[in-house]
């Protein structure tokens, strides 16, 4: 394996003891579960921040795995959020080219127009099935809270770990 392939795995490595410490620090019981405050999805802001910086880093199988452990964990509809999670990011990795080519601001904003995405998603299948879920308002202080902390996650992961977002000529070879 060449160098660029460790890299890789180091990445993907810590992508998924990253998720796991994520999902574990939300099983952990801090103080009242809601309150005034929605916290936000720090997992799938990881992911999207990952996923548009470096595609190879975050694979398939990763979204899959990580994303259907914390549903169970956390108690979600087993494989709902997975699924939209999965559609969204796929959807992102094919416009990973154009995403190269603009500045910050637009990435953010298709990041938290996919964070919707999802959010909505999830409500309409839950509508649809007639399953319980939280109000509106919490959606949707959930996703801003989640666009929000999406460029805290993008500078750490650019200057604390060295996930550099590619260049156009890198993203189309890869």
């Amino acid at each position: 394996m060449g160098a660029a392939s460790w890299h890789q795995w180091g990445y993907r490595t810590f992508y998924i003891a990253l998720a796991l410490m994520i999902v574990g620090y939300r099983l952990l019981p801090l103080g009242p579960a809601q309150g005034p405050f929605v916290g936000p999805d720090l997992l799938l802001a990881l992911t999207f921040a990952w996923l548009l910086r470096q595609p190879a880093v975050v694979p398939i199988g990763s979204i899959v795995i990580v994303f259907l452990t914390a549903d169970f964990l956390l108690q979600r509809p087993p494989g709902l959020w997975t699924v939209l999670v999965l559609l969204v990011t796929e959807w992102l990795r094919s416009r990973r080219v154009a995403t190269t080519e603009y500045n910050f601001l637009v990435e953010w904003a298709w990041v938290t127009g996919a964070i919707f995405v999802v959010i909505v998603g999830e409500r309409i299948a839950l509508w649809l099935l007639v399953a319980p879920q939280s109000s509106l308002g919490l959606s949707l202080m959930h996703g801003l809270t989640t666009a929000a902390i999406y460029p805290i996650i993008v500078l750490v992961s650019n200057y604390g770990l060295g996930l550099r977002k590619l260049s156009p000529i890198d993203a189309e070879q890869a």
